[in-house]
């Protein structure tokens, strides 16, 4: 029988050193699966708000004189083809508005509307208290150092990408 309270152990058939590489990998995409699953969840319950328009909200409050669609893709790391659709819906709800930009006005700058403003503070209010409730029981070291783990793997990674390119 199965005891419900042990702990899964992974087995990989990957020799060593690449077992450790992979269950590194397997672990960052479980962590991303389940905190993106369950705050996407919470978000949507508590304000309607999807992390996707979560994350267009907070790259415009961020920047009150507005972002170009093409550096919202960039900053938000999607196809434009993704944000193109995502900014529509928001501006149908009201979220944010679109106009040409006044220096090219082939491009499309959005903007926060007052509505979006006022949506995007009551989603952040519950989206810091969910990442507190998740992970505020660690201190502040432990995620400090976590964080700076990351950078320095992500540098590695595309310091790799530069010299792959060349």
């Amino acid at each position: 029988m199965i005891d419900p309270d042990e702990k899964p152990v992974l087995q990989s058939s990957f020799p060593s050193p690449r077992s450790q590489q992979s269950r590194t990998w397997n672990a960052v995409l479980d962590l991303y699966g389940v905190l993106f699953t369950r705050l996407n969840r919470a978000m949507i319950g508590h304000s309607g708000i999807s992390l996707a328009k979560y994350d267009v909200l907070a790259q415009l409050d961020a920047n009150p004189e507005g972002l170009t669609q093409g550096e919202l893709s960039r900053r938000l790391k999607v196809t434009g083809g993704n944000v193109s659709g995502l900014v529509r819906r928001m501006a149908d709800e009201n979220l944010l508005a679109r106009m040409s930009a006044p220096d090219d006005r082939r491009a499309v700058l959005v903007c926060l509307t007052p509505h979006g403003r006022q949506a995007f503070q009551a989603a952040k209010a519950h989206h810091d208290t969910m990442l507190g409730k998740w992970l505020g029981g660690i201190a502040e070291t432990q995620l400090s150092d976590i964080c700076q783990q990351l950078a320095e793997l992500r540098a590695r990674i595309e310091a790799d990408q530069e010299v792959s390119d060349r």
